[in-house]
């Protein structure tokens, strides 16, 4: 076997391009925000047929928290998506997209239990404020 001086040159600069590659997905990798865990566990929804007014204010107020934090992390992922997505493939877009609908989709259940439970507070509650 003969090796010329074109085969290792040709060997050479793709090690090269693979070597400024790597560095280049490290590099925007680096760059793109970190935004940690997701917010996946939602408050504790207080029982509209038990809880005092303090109390559904506390959850409702502590619902609002967990909901701003789902945005801000959301909001993380999208930016750090415009810089990761031109190196993901087909599957691992789909992939992010469908956590980042479980993320939603969860903040969503929280506040739909959230505002059921108003409305038993309020029923139960209504009594009182018409008398």
């Amino acid at each position: 076997m003969t090796v010329r001086m074109s085969d290792i040159k040709r060997a050479g600069l793709a090690a090269l391009i693979m070597l400024l590659a790597s560095t280049l997905i490290a590099g925007a990798a680096k760059a793109a925000p970190q935004c940690g865990e997701p917010p996946m566990d939602g408050p504790a929804i207080p029982d509209g047929t038990r809880v005092d007014r303090d109390g559904m204010l506390a959850g409702v107020n502590a619902v609002k928290v967990y909901s701003e934090q789902v945005d801000a992390y959301l909001s993380c992922k999208d930016e750090r998506a415009v810089q990761v997505f031109q190196w993901m493939n087909e599957d691992q877009r789909a992939r992010w997209e469908e956590d980042l609908n479980k993320i939603h989709e969860h903040r969503v259940e929280v506040q739909r239990q959230m505002n059921e439970a108003i409305r038993v507070f309020n029923s139960n509650n209504a009594e009182d404020n018409t008398g």
